[in-house]
């Protein structure tokens, strides 16, 4: 605003009329530049997120145990492709797999020559589990909302969706589920259950 004060105090001079329009465009600029790009909304975050492309992403999960003296440290890449191909592939410290598509989920473990493969139908909380991974990545909210009760909060740089519970059965075993990202991007996940045990995964970049 100074600086548009400056420029208005010369206006009289037909020689300043250029120099005038040029500190407006300046100073529209600047005022654009510093205003705030407003707080997501849910529709908005998911909007952005159902545009972005396929994900592939590294992860490192630390998992805090009751059992375990010291924190549980994987790490591996975690892949989406739309509408429901969700996969993460655990490399350390053992190498593990878990594809859902289709409505199923195929868990093999190379080091013990097992595979299994449930219909997620069949057990509603990891149903779940997987849709709270699955639905903010595809950008489906409507399917989110089935199974929990989103809560956003932040900015566009640092967005945190906090997820709650719906089902009496999926309560018994977890008591939230906290998202955080930046854009149209996922960089953390966290699950807390009920028990205490939490588990964390911070996303990368895959190169």
């Amino acid at each position: 605003m100074k600086r548009i004060a400056r420029c208005a105090a010369g206006r009289a001079r037909p020689d300043r009329a250029r120099e005038l329009a040029l500190c407006l465009i300046l100073a529209s600029g600047i005022a654009a530049a510093e205003s705030p790009a407003g707080a997501p909304t849910l529709p908005a975050l998911f909007a952005r997120l159902a545009a972005a492309a396929e994900t592939r992403v590294r992860f490192v999960e630390l998992k805090t145990l009751s059992v375990l003296e010291r924190p549980l440290r994987l790490e591996g890449t975690l892949e989406f492709r739309p509408p429901g191909y969700l996969a993460k592939h655990v490399e350390k410290p053992a190498e593990e797999h878990y594809i859902i598509e289709d409505g199923r989920v195929t868990v093999s473990k190379p080091g013990e020559q097992q595979t299994v493969n449930l219909a997620l139908a069949d057990y509603p909380p990891l149903e779940a589990f997987a849709e709270s991974l699955r639905a903010p990545l595809a950008g489906d909210l409507a399917a989110l909302q089935r199974y929990w009760r989103p809560s956003l909060g932040g900015s566009w740089k640092h967005w945190l969706l906090a997820l709650t519970p719906l089902r009496p059965e999926l309560a018994t075993f977890v008591r939230g589920v906290r998202l955080e990202g930046r854009d149209a991007h996922l960089t953390r996940l966290t699950i807390e259950e009920t028990g205490g045990d939490t588990a964390t995964l911070s996303f990368e970049p895959a190169r």
